[in-house]
C-alpha cells in the first residue's frame, strides 16, 4: 500500500519530485487503467467467441447424429499418454448392414459395454457436436487470453519504461558522485 501512496505523490505537485518518478508513476497509472480499458474488449471477444461457437455447434447438431454401439475389443487400463486418447472396437447397425470400426474413447470400455458414437452426413465417426456449455467455456477462455494478454502487454512496457528510467537515474548519480569526487571548483558544471 505504501508503494501506492508514492506513485500518486509523484503525480502530485511537490517540486523535490523528479521528472523521471512521474513518469514512472504516470506508466505504473497506465496499466491499471489499460487493465480496465481491456474488460470491454475482452468481453467482447468472448461475444465473439461465443458466436461463432453457438454457430458451429447448430451447424454439427444438423450434420450429425448419435448412434448405439457395442464394444468388441474393450480398453485395457488407462492410456499411458493422456495426451493421445484410447481405441477400442465398437459394432453397430446401420440401416441392414453391420458396422464395425475402431473408435476415440476417452474413458476406459469394457467389452460388450454400450457407446454411443456420432456419425457424420456420410456414416463417417466424427467427434460428438460442440453444446452450449462447450460454447460458453471457449467464450471464457477467448475473454481471459485477451484480458491477460493486454495485462501482460501493459505491465511489460511498464517495466521496460522503469529500467529506462533506472539506468537515466544512475547515470544521473554517477555524474553528480563524479563532480562531488573530483570537485574543481564549479568547473565540472560549467556549460560550453
Amino acid at each position: 500500500m505504501s508503494s501506492a501512496r508514492w506513485y500518486l505523490r509523484a503525480l502530485g505537485r511537490n517540486p523535490l519530485v523528479r521528472l523521471s518518478d512521474r513518469l514512472e508513476s504516470l506508466a505504473v497509472l497506465a496499466v491499471f487503467v489499460l487493465a480496465l480499458l481491456a474488460v470491454p474488449v475482452a468481453m467482447q471477444a468472448g461475444h465473439l467467441a461465443y458466436d461463432a461457437r453457438m454457430q458451429t455447434a447448430v451447424e454439427q447438431a444438423h450434420s450429425r447424429h448419435s448412434v448405439e454401439s457395442v464394444v468388441l475389443e474393450g480398453s485395457r487400463g488407462l492410456p499411458a499418454d493422456f495426451d493421445s486418447p484410447a481405441y477400442v472396437r465398437v459394432q453397430w447397425r446401420e440401416g441392414t448392414r453391420l458396422r464395425t470400426e475402431q473408435v476415440a474413447s476417452a474413458a476406459t470400455v469394457e467389452t460388450g459395454a454400450p457407446l454411443t458414437i456420432w456419425l457424420d452426413q456420410s456414416g463417417k465417426v466424427v467427434s460428438a457436436p460442440l453444446t452450449a456449455t462447450d460454447a460458453e467455456l471457449g467464450a471464457v477462455a477467448a475473454a481471459v487470453s485477451v484480458w491477460v494478454t493486454a495485462l501482460v502487454g501493459s505491465v511489460l512496457a511498464s517495466v521496460v519504461v522503469r529500467r529506462g528510467l533506472d539506468r537515466a537515474r544512475a547515470r544521473a548519480w554517477e555524474h553528480e558522485l563524479h563532480v562531488l569526487a573530483h570537485n574543481d571548483d564549479g568547473w565540472a558544471n560549467r556549460h560550453i
